[in-house]
């Protein structure tokens, strides 16, 4: 009874440990009420595939992709098996033939053979061992001269040929699955490095979601695109709740585009527009609701030509309101090249912005706007002091550029000073050419 209530804790408690191993949420697994991650931030999937009875027979279809995506244990594991199962079993197919041969009786062995004459199928066999030997001596060529093939046995001949073209195959198997998994871009990718954290701020007068990416290696990524997407719970029409539903950003770094040129760390910006999944979401709104955002960097390694596929993602809280990076690349005049800091890579500097959403930011602006037309329109006196000004400017350009063109300096001095004097009866005024109140 007590054995059976310990059996009962220590699953409990293995239970639990698992469930603790699978929290995706890494430094921040303190908190619960984050979406769980289906990426984790160094790229691995954090996905679990389901345990199906005849799994196994999906990964023997694909036999070379399930080697290279195995772990090295398991790789090597079935590589041994693979080779030692081919010499056995052409041992067996050698020791079959001397059997059926009558080469294995006492009368026809090594020692016997040169006063009775006998020509066995293969030379210096002696049993199984003698066999297993000959096998591997003909599949790896190795050759030592002891045991050779004679013109006795037909069979011998073609199964000779059979294990040499089979030991072909298994060899080139081998180097090809090995030679994949040492060069594999999966390896590269580790190199491929992704911001801590996202951040929102204002550039141009529009909201913008960034996040830096950088690559450590001294032969960078070419034809390179970024991709990012957006997991969240969306509710249809029809009251249907989608958990994971996908939407795709439209991302650019500066204005390249998506295909950026990674000389050094660049920034991928979202713009928050109408067509962005977050332009009706404030700075309370961003933290509260659930969501992922997966970055995809795919590109060309220079030195291979291998294409390689390099992948983050970003929490809620991974995401800082009013924040920005700050600045890593300068110029050493010493060195003449640009130098790179990669201690600022992470490193934010607050950037003042308001709270309120991308939507209610761009109404603001718009009313704004237009209130400042209708003021202008409503005070004709301002629009005829603006043109009076600008003709005075425009006039003043046109005098200074003449007369620097044919070199009377003179002539545009007396010409400017008509042009910009007032006349004796007037006041002179303190104020600017333009005037304050029509800005």
């Amino acid at each position: 009874m007590v054995t059976g209530q310990i059996d009962k804790t220590i699953k409990r408690v293995k239970r639990k440990v698992n469930n603790l191993k699978r929290k995706p949420y890494g430094p921040n697994s303190v908190s619960t009420n984050l979406k769980p991650r289906a990426i984790l931030k160094d790229g691995d999937y954090n996905i679990i595939q389901p345990k199906f009875r005849w799994r196994y027979l999906h990964y023997v279809r694909d036999t070379f992709t399930s080697l290279v995506d195995a772990e090295w244990k398991w790789t090597i594991q079935v590589m041994v098996l693979g080779f030692t199962g081919c010499w056995i079993s052409f041992a067996l197919l050698w020791w079959l033939i001397a059997f059926v041969h009558k080469d294995l009786h006492d009368e026809h062995l090594p020692p016997m053979q040169s006063d009775n004459g006998w020509t066995p199928c293969v030379l210096n066999i002696y049993g199984f061992h003698s066999c297993f030997l000959y096998s591997l001596e003909t599949q790896s060529t190795i050759g030592y001269g002891s045991r050779a093939i004679t013109e006795e046995c037909p069979e011998a001949i073609f199964l000779m040929c059979a294990q040499c073209i089979i030991g072909t195959f298994i060899d080139s198997f081998t180097v090809g699955v090995l030679f994949a998994k040492l060069t594999r871009p999966r390896l590269t990718a580790y190199t491929v490095q992704f911001s801590k954290n996202a951040v929102v701020c204002l550039r141009d007068e529009e909201y913008c979601m960034m996040l830096r990416i950088g690559d450590l290696r001294k032969s960078h990524l070419i034809s390179s695109s970024v991709k990012a997407f957006l997991i969240h719970t969306k509710v249809t029409k029809e009251g249907e709740n989608l958990n994971d539903f996908e939407t795709e950003l439209e991302v650019q770094c500066d204005d390249s585009g998506s295909d950026p040129l990674l000389l050094w760390p660049i920034t991928v910006i979202h713009k928050i527009s109408e067509n962005s999944p977050f332009y009706n979401f404030s700075a309370s709104e961003m933290l509260n609701e659930k969501f992922e955002i997966i970055v995809i960097l795919d590109g060309t390694i220079e030195s291979t030509g291998q294409n390689t596929h390099a992948k983050s993602s970003y929490l809620e809280n991974e995401v800082l309101w009013g924040h920005t990076f700050e600045n890593m690349l300068y110029y050493n005049d010493e060195m003449e090249s640009y130098e790179i800091n990669y201690k600022y890579f992470d490193k934010l500097k607050t950037f003042p912005m308001p709270i309120c959403s991308a939507a209610e930011f761009d109404k603001i602006q718009n009313e704004t706007s237009k209130q400042s037309d209708l003021i202008l329109l409503k005070q004709p006196g301002k629009i005829e002091r603006t043109k009076k000004h600008l003709r005075i400017l425009e006039d003043n350009i046109n005098n200074s550029m003449r007369s620097i063109s044919f070199g009377n300096i003179q002539e545009y001095q007396e010409n400017s000073h008509e042009i910009i004097s007032e006349p004796t009866h007037q006041k002179r005024s303190s104020t600017p050419p333009f005037p304050v109140d029509w800005v």
